[in-house]
């Protein structure tokens, strides 16, 4: 089952849990070979399927028709806490309704035949107003799971959401490529929208006990229906590890707070901890390891653990302890080196290489040299993110991930300070973050680039941001 660990080992970004825990027939979602990264919010929605009235209320549709509505009801708190769960994160989040206009002009006559024949003829006056009907008010969605302002209810006419519906465009557009669903009824409208979901190459997850049918033995085979085969219509997962799976893949969660750093150059930084990431750049062996790249090209790697990194660890236990969001960079390349140019191998072409039997190969992903030094290595809940350039940005979502959770102050250490430091940071200032490098805490294999990249960064009223020490940034996560 956790075969696909081996696989998602490629991903030029991770988050945490790239799965579901506990979800059947696998472990959703599959691993794409198209995504360049994986993330877990990003192409995915929350789609919430005709929690209204006449479905789930007392004298509506199903109700009308002698139905138990305790059992359509029976998904809502757990539902809930997954939509607050998206919400939270940024995960889309779309509501549909099954509804007809009033003229009827949508209601085939074979649906409203049926009905008929059940007590509850769509278009007649119910105790809710027109039954199935829209602006009705048994056609409202219920107040519990009432949609925000931003999120998009999809209007239909049938079982299925997708057909008479702009639903496909929207979800295409926004680059949607997995869908959660939860909902009503489990083994009609829920099954038929991810029937059509999966047919249009959704990668679809569904709610068991996120959903509810008007029968308990048709939502256990609506249920089924889904695991046969490995996954004919995509799996199936609870509530609960849906929410963690959400959690596990958030890197942030300190207080709402403010800090200032007097001794900043070139002026006073302000650092807001909830809006704060500590982002550890490229703390690999193959550049801090005598056995590493460094090393091979001549290199005295000691230089870089003495001061640098100590001060680094104290920087990231203090923001760890301050519950700031934390990001770890390696620069690596993927087994093949397609990500890497050809004139970056030309003036090094030791990448790729194997030095050292120990360490692997030079700069490739998940070779023991490109591992993170033990001191500050990655702990649940922190972004690790695998660059195949000296900047943190290039080729990366690293920007979408701190942006969505809406960070805007990146703290700074790393190694080398002229390379990767400097060109990560100088990417950061062009995408509106504010910076600032601890001085002690970053370190260059050449003392006069350190020198020399410090006052750049700092000069011209801090044309690419700020500097300190890190006794100024360890005092002021701590406040």
């Amino acid at each position: 089952k956790r075969q696909r660990k081996t696989v998602r080992k490629s991903r030029t970004l991770r988050s945490l849990m790239d799965a579901i825990p506990n979800s059947r027939p696998y472990a959703w979602p599959f691993p794409d070979p198209s995504e360049i990264y994986f993330d877990a919010f990003e192409h995915t929605a929350f789609i919430l399927i005709d929690m209204q009235l006449d479905f789930c209320g007392k004298n509506g549709y199903v109700s009308k028709m002698g139905y138990d509505v305790s059992l359509t009801r029976k998904p809502i708190e757990r539902v809930e806490k997954v939509l607050r769960k998206c919400r939270e994160n940024g995960v889309l989040v779309l509501h549909t309704r099954e509804g007809h206009r009033k003229s009827l002009r949508d209601l085939p006559e074979n649906k409203r035949w049926r009905s008929a024949q059940a007590g509850a003829e769509i278009g007649k006056d119910g105790p809710l107003g027109k039954i199935l009907t829209r602006e009705a008010n048994g056609w409202n969605l219920i107040e519990e799971l009432k949609p925000l302002e931003t999120e998009d209810v999809i209007d239909k006419p049938g079982k299925g959401s997708f057909m008479g519906t702009d639903l496909d465009l929207i979800l295409r557009l926004n680059k949607i490529r997995r869908i959660i669903f939860g909902g009503i009824t489990t083994d009609v409208c829920v099954h038929t929208t991810m029937r059509e979901a999966n047919d249009l190459g959704y990668e679809c997850l569904l709610l068991e006990d996120g959903t509810g049918a008007t029968d308990e033995g048709n939502h256990a085979s609506a249920i089924k229906m889904v695991h046969m085969q490995n996954g004919v219509f995509g799996a199936t997962a609870k509530c609960e590890d849906v929410c963690a799976f959400l959690d596990a893949n958030r890197f942030d969660g300190a207080e709402n707070r403010d800090a200032i750093i007097p001794n900043a150059k070139p002026f006073p930084f302000t650092i807001r901890a909830k809006k704060t990431a500590i982002v550890m750049v490229d703390w690999q062996l193959d550049f801090t390891s005598p056995k590493g790249f460094g090393a091979a090209l001549g290199n005295d790697c000691e230089v870089l653990r003495e001061e640098a990194l100590p001060n680094a660890v104290k920087i990231l236990e203090a923001g760890r302890e301050a519950k700031c969001a934390i990001v770890h960079t390696l620069e690596a390349h993927k087994a093949d080196l397609s990500d890497c140019p050809p004139s970056k191998i030309r003036r090094c072409d030791k990448i790729g290489q194997t030095v050292d039997a120990k360490m692997g190969r030079i700069l490739v992903r998940n070779e023991p040299g490109n591992s993170i030094e033990p001191l500050v290595a990655p702990i649940e809940g922190e972004l690790i993110v695998h660059k195949p350039g000296k900047g943190a940005f290039y080729n990366t979502n690293l920007e979408f991930q701190l942006k969505r959770r809406g960070i805007e102050t990146l703290i700074f250490t790393g190694v080398t300070t002229e390379v990767c430091v400097q060109t990560s940071m100088r990417e950061a200032n062009d995408r509106g973050f504010e910076c600032i490098v601890a001085d002690d805490a970053t370190e260059s294999y050449f003392p006069e680039f350190k020198k020399a990249c410090l006052e750049m960064i700092s000069s011209q009223n801090g044309i690419v941001g700020w500097r300190c020490l890190t006794e100024d940034v360890v005092n002021a996560l701590k406040i």
